[in-house]
């Protein structure tokens, strides 16, 4: 393969990672940091979603809005996640990208 092809296939997972990582988002406020996870109170009209859901990040997790670092998040900040593609096996969500307003 040359390497236009290899930037190609790059470009393409990348931009199907961000709009897979799109469905399934939540919105809501930080009401709580932990070492590598958050709580968020999730603002959703749907009575099925839990009032909070506790947000697990990895070393791929993207964040940007007003910030740029987890370590920056703070409680009271209004979010949206973004999860990972994962399968059902992973009982809890894995953020891909949080957008901090």
């Amino acid at each position: 393969m040359g390497v236009g092809t290899i930037k190609k296939l790059i470009g393409l997972l990348i931009i199907s990672s961000v709009l897979l990582a799109g469905c399934g988002s939540l919105q809501g406020t930080v009401a709580e940091k932990a070492e590598a996870s958050f709580i968020l109170e999730v603002s959703s009209d749907d009575s099925r979603q839990p009032p909070s859901e506790e947000i697990h990040l990895t070393d791929h997790t993207v964040f940007s809005g007003a910030i740029n670092t987890f370590e920056e998040l703070e409680v009271g900040d209004r979010v949206e996640v973004a999860p990972f593609n994962t399968s059902p096996e992973i009982p809890y969500f894995l953020a891909a990208r949080v957008i901090v307003e």
